[in-house]
């Protein structure tokens, strides 16, 4: 659903949309088992699971990404905001220096990322199935000499061992409260990483005095307030039931992601800014998109 004036028939097929988006994934899913056991791994989606889901969940997301998204990302100028995808460029626009992309997925944000503003970006995308297309990506967009890939998660322990291998906290600067990042990036990732408010937490701790973070992502359809549905909102647990969280890489349909990212600034006082918007208020996939700027720049 684009907008608030979507016909009752428009709002319908947005309360379906995401058990297509389920219903692909789930059959990378079972052709990544059915596969296995014919390779002669009859135990393998038994002993094997994760390493199958994660396999699975790889190519569904390179196919679905590329399909879906390119258009809206790389068109250019003003546009009515028709899907979420139409989100991520103005929010995008914004970032500036040293720049954490989390969960990068295959890269299809890549043609927002080339402004002369950007020193360099770190992705952090644990998926190793996904590396290679957004490497190719980074070449591709003329970023193959800016864009280094983290191997790892948004976990504390994993980034960390990572930035030190990068040469990011050699000087401890993080743990003195100065931050590394002038821009951390979030789109459609916060939705998944584990111990979702610490890891949002450290994330903030990551960024520099006066440093933004971009924010677009799907969370928790707002069926208490008057843009709400609770029909919406009993769907999103519907998905959940069916199995959506184990065949989208642990993706979660129910956090409140807004909430969340105000609350970790509150020991400092709050953000120095929060500038978000609210959009499909009234589907399963709820959107917040917002711009967070750091005190003391």
């Amino acid at each position: 659903m684009a907008s608030s004036d979507a016909t009752t028939l428009q709002w319908l097929k947005s309360l379906t949309e995401p058990g297509q988006i389920l219903a692909m994934s789930m059959s990378y899913y079972i052709d990544a088992n059915i596969k296995a056991i014919l390779r002669g791994h009859i135990l393998a989606p038994i002993l094997n699971a994760q390493q199958l889901r994660d396999e699975a969940f790889g190519k569904f997301w390179v196919a679905f990404s590329s399909s879906t998204e390119q258009s809206a990302l790389t068109t250019t100028g003003p546009k009515e905001i028709q899907g979420s995808a139409d989100l991520i460029p103005p929010i995008l626009a914004q970032a500036t220096g040293l720049v954490l992309d989390v969960g990068p997925g295959t890269g299809t944000q890549m043609p927002l990322l080339k402004a002369p503003g950007i020193k360099a970006i770190y992705g952090a995308e644990p998926c190793i199935g996904l590396h290679a297309e957004l490497r190719k990506r980074a070449f591709d967009e003329g970023l193959g000499d800016k864009y280094t890939i983290l191997p790892c998660s948004v976990v504390k322990k994993e980034l960390d061992r990572e930035l030190e291998k990068v040469g990011l906290l050699e000087d401890s600067s993080a743990g003195k409260g100065q931050g590394v990042f002038d821009t951390i990036i979030t789109v459609r990732v916060l939705c998944s990483v584990p111990e979702f408010e610490k890891t949002v937490e450290e994330l903030y701790t990551l960024l520099k005095p006066g440093g933004k973070m971009l924010v677009v992502e799907h969370v928790v359809n707002p069926w208490r307030t008057p843009k709400g549905s609770i029909l919406a909102r009993v769907m999103q647990g519907v998905y959940h039931f069916l199995g959506w969280r184990w065949v989208m890489g642990d993706c979660c349909l129910n956090r409140d992601t807004e909430g969340v990212v105000k609350k970790v600034a509150d020991r400092d006082g709050g953000w120095e800014s929060a500038d978000v918007e609210r959009w499909f208020e009234a589907t399963c996939m709820a959107y917040v998109a917002g711009i967070f700027v750091k005190k003391g720049g």
